[in-house]
């Protein structure tokens, strides 16, 4: 583990390990720092980037979401909370806390999906299994396993449990 404070040694130190986890502070972004963020990101797309933030600034998250961000760790987290977002960084692990992080609750995100993956999305909202998903549908389990990873993307949630309350929602 090293640090650093400049964006000359942070070059240096990435090319050096191009797969390393990098801590980043919020501030260094605030100023147009994102081009540094973008720049790193082209550079090295093996790098996992961590921001410790004072605040949060919703447009920020989002923005930091689609630039494949790892994680963000609020400035006031406890070490035992560092300790854990980097234990899960380095598994390839996306955490962002999730009071910073807003289910998008329109229909919208829904028609971007297929009508096999909304009607994956309907039953895994109704509580069934990849396995009852797979027998419901005739499709193999690792089908409907494929089809989950893609609405996960497609809909930006982490787990079964997001994309069913967002599912949930959009057609209450």
């Amino acid at each position: 583990m090293t640090g650093t404070c400049q964006a000359d040694d942070l070059w240096t130190q990435v090319s050096a390990s191009p797969s390393a986890i990098v801590i980043i502070d919020g501030n260094v972004i605030q100023d147009d720092g994102s081009a540094l963020l973008e720049e790193m990101m082209q550079r090295f797309p093996a790098i996992r980037v961590i921001l410790v933030l004072a605040k949060k600034e919703a447009r920020w998250v989002e923005q930091l979401r689609q630039r494949n961000i790892m994680a963000i760790i609020p400035r006031n987290a406890r070490p035992e909370r560092f300790s854990a977002v980097l234990d899960s960084v380095s598994r390839g692990m996306v955490c962002f806390p999730g009071e910073w992080v807003s289910l998008p609750s329109s229909p919208q995100a829904l028609l971007s999906l297929s009508e096999r993956q909304r009607d994956v999305l309907k039953l895994l909202a109704a509580g069934e299994s990849n396995k009852e998903i797979g027998r419901n549908l005739n499709i193999s389990a690792a089908t409907v396993k494929a089809h989950l990873e893609a609405l996960f993307r497609r809909l930006d949630v982490k787990n079964r449990t997001q994309a069913a309350l967002l599912y949930t929602r959009a057609t209450a």
